[in-house]
């Protein structure tokens, strides 16, 4: 199935959505407001929080193809906090982060933010496993 389904509400319980983004519908519609914006703007970052993880570089592909199209840069805006759990939010296992950032580099992109880096990802966060997730992202990008 592809559809992006994950774009659920912080107060739900539910973890996915019945109304989801087809990755065709995905394309027309943001074809036609790269067509309208790109004189105007430069790069682009998607939040990858709302595909499922299958689902990550198909979706990533045609940002990439459109970002092009319009002589944009695309990058990826890696959530490193966990839509998939019932707890919301928690700082994403490493694992996760990995499987982003590497349908990310499938794709062609060359550049990475984060949504949220203070939260989920600061050695100085309030949970804990925010630090570790800091560490092991620079263990992976130390092997690059």
């Amino acid at each position: 199935m592809d559809r992006c389904k994950k774009a659920v509400m912080a107060a739900s319980a539910q973890l996915t959505k019945t109304d989801a983004v087809s990755l065709k519908e995905h394309e027309t519609e943001w074809n036609e407001i790269f067509h309208e914006i790109h004189t105007a703007v430069d790069a682009v970052a998607f939040q990858d929080g709302h595909i499922d993880y299958h689902e990550l570089e198909d979706f990533f592909t045609v940002n990439k193809k459109l970002a092009d199209k319009y002589n944009m840069q695309c990058w990826t805006n890696a959530e490193t906090f966990d839509r998939d759990m019932p707890i919301k939010f928690l700082p994403i296992k490493f694992e996760k982060l990995r499987l982003k950032l590497e349908a990310a580099r499938k794709a062609g992109y060359d550049k990475a933010i984060t949504f949220e880096f203070s939260h989920f990802m600061s050695p100085q966060s309030a949970y804990l496993q925010a630090g570790h997730l800091y560490n092991r992202y620079k263990e992976y990008i130390a092997t690059l």
